[in-house]
């Protein structure tokens, strides 16, 4: 099967496909400045076979292609991950001034710095807070739009990384998008006992390579 082109998104991974373009008129590699529906990102040109269709993201919308990315934009991009440090660092101390039990992830700023997504868990059987306020004054201390994003254990380990039982990065955070839903049957029908060791991956859910194996089931 030929390769489809796609953009790669600066965070999470997160890969949209390209339509009407072709390999030889675009260049695969290249950075490039993208519209989707959250606003301007910066992304990466990539090409994939067209048997993988579950790594497309689901929650981003490409709308177009601006421009190959200049040098300029290229340093802008680079500088978005020492400042989403240090607003994580800032939204996690404004969380303990509210007295929030919640718990900052990540931030996450579009390339333009004008918004940015804080994602947060709240603390196991606490309660949702109203993040109204707060999120005001981080839009006002940060000088951007603020998204609040309450995300799940896997979406934690997605954003977070790290490496599986296998050795190698986590799918989740490497290229899978959408976690797996596996059940205690597929696991059961592989030959494995339900053990938290054996067969649930940093998210603390059934491991998504399961998945896998029940893909190939019959062929």
């Amino acid at each position: 099967m030929e390769p489809k082109l796609a953009i790669k998104l600066r965070k999470f991974n997160r890969i949209c496909p390209i339509a009407g373009y072709k390999e030889d008129a675009i260049k695969v590699g290249a950075a490039v400045i993208v519209l989707t529906d959250r606003g301007e990102e910066f992304g990466t040109i990539v090409s994939f076979p067209n048997k993988y269709p579950k790594i497309l993201s689901q929650d981003v919308r490409l709308k177009k292609v601006i421009r190959y990315a200049t040098e300029n934009d290229i340093k802008i991009a680079n500088s978005l991950g020492g400042m989403e440090e240090e607003a994580k660092i800032f939204a996690a101390k404004k969380a303990k001034e509210y007295e929030f039990q919640l718990k900052i992830i990540g931030v996450e700023y579009l390339f333009d710095i004008k918004k940015a997504n804080i994602y947060y868990k709240i603390e196991k059987d606490k309660k949702t807070p109203d993040l109204k306020s707060y999120r005001r004054d981080l839009s006002s201390s940060l000088k951007a739009e603020i998204t609040m994003r309450s995300i799940t254990p896997r979406d934690e380990a997605k954003y977070l990384g790290g490496l599986g039982p296998c050795g190698k990065a986590l799918c989740c955070a490497k290229w899978l998008d959408k976690p797996r839903h596996i059940t205690v049957k597929m696991v059961k029908e592989q030959g494995f006992q339900i053990s938290p060791l054996r067969t649930s991956g940093m998210c603390g859910r059934l491991m998504c390579c399961f998945g896998y194996e029940e893909d190939h089931k019959g062929a």
